[in-house]
């Protein structure tokens, strides 16, 4: 039935001179074949290599699409958020990438990653204070020193924590 509309189609809408072409042979078939959607380990990979040749906003781009499909799939977007508060940071634009920041250790707080979350808080906290937003600086430190008392955290957690709060 669709190769006949699709043929109807054709006749009606084609010039005089292709139409008795068109009627002859039937046009074919168009089977829709979805390309598997681009994994985000590719636009990480982008966003790497825009970052090596200096263009921030094509990596700020492949950053957040990342993450959105990171959030899109349910995981926390943790690679492709710390790497779009770093580029934000060399743009300048240190409150959005506090804000980036804050936003991350939120979602790994409501999915009970306590790792990310304060790793997250960690930045979050200094990027704040750097911005002058230095209320939600203490904030940020207030949730760093209540999660650093859980013993649940990794060693690699608190060096990483210890390394950005000297």
């Amino acid at each position: 039935m669709l190769p006949i509309l699709l043929a109807a189609a054709v006749v009606i809408s084609a010039p005089a001179q292709l139409r008795a072409v068109d009627v002859a042979r039937p046009a074919p078939v168009v089977v829709s074949t979805r390309t598997p959607a681009v994994d985000d380990n590719e636009h990480i990979a982008k966003a790497r290599k825009a970052l090596e040749v200096g263009d921030f906003d094509m990596a700020r781009r492949e950053f957040v699409i990342a993450a959105a499909l990171d959030r899109d799939a349910g995981r926390l977007p943790t690679e492709a958020v710390f790497g779009l508060a770093n580029t934000l940071y060399s743009l300048s634009y240190t409150r959005e990438a506090a804000i980036v920041m804050n936003r991350l250790a939120e979602e790994a707080s409501e999915a009970g990653d306590k790792n990310t979350e304060a790793k997250a808080l960690a930045d979050a906290m200094w990027l704040n204070f750097e911005s002058g937003q230095r209320v939600q600086g203490r904030a940020d430190g207030a949730r760093l020193r209540t999660l650093l008392k859980d013993s649940s955290l990794s060693a690699s957690t608190k060096e990483y924590v210890k390394s950005r709060t000297r």
